[in-house]
Order: C-alpha cells, then sequence, then structure tokens
C-alpha cells in the first residue's frame, strides 16, 4: 500500500489515487477510515461503486455451489 493512501488523508486524496488501486487496498483504506471513526456518509459513492465493482470481478465465476470464506 502506499504511503499516500493513509488515513490521516483519505478526505484530502484526489479519488482518482484510490481509484486505481486493488480491491485489498481500497477495502484496507476504507476499513482503516471507518474503523478510526470516519462516516461512511463521508465516502464518496463514486469510491465505493468502484469497491463494489472490484467485489463482482472478484466473486466472477463463483456459483452457488460453491462456498466463500
Amino acid at each position: 500500500m502506499s504511503s499516500q493512501l493513509s488515513l490521516n488523508n483519505y478526505l484530502e486524496m484526489d479519488e482518482n489515487n484510490l481509484m486505481h488501486e486493488d480491491l485489498s487496498t481500497m477495502l484496507i483504506v476504507i476499513g482503516s477510515y471507518l474503523y478510526g471513526g470516519g462516516d461512511i456518509q463521508e465516502i464518496d459513492h463514486v469510491i465505493l461503486d468502484r469497491v463494489s465493482e472490484l467485489i463482482d470481478k472478484h466473486l466472477d465465476g463463483v456459483t452457488e455451489n460453491m462456498s466463500v470464506h
């Protein structure tokens, strides 16, 4: 994870920086922000849409019979 993705400067980040990160990094940054007391309402919907898109790609090919842990 790059140093620019710290919890302290999440809200000041250009959303384009975060939009190019992988799913794991985005979950870590957003999760850290929320764990640190941040409000999910302050996270731009574009970022949340990107996380949703990455999750869909990650789960692509998972069937109903498969167990995801």
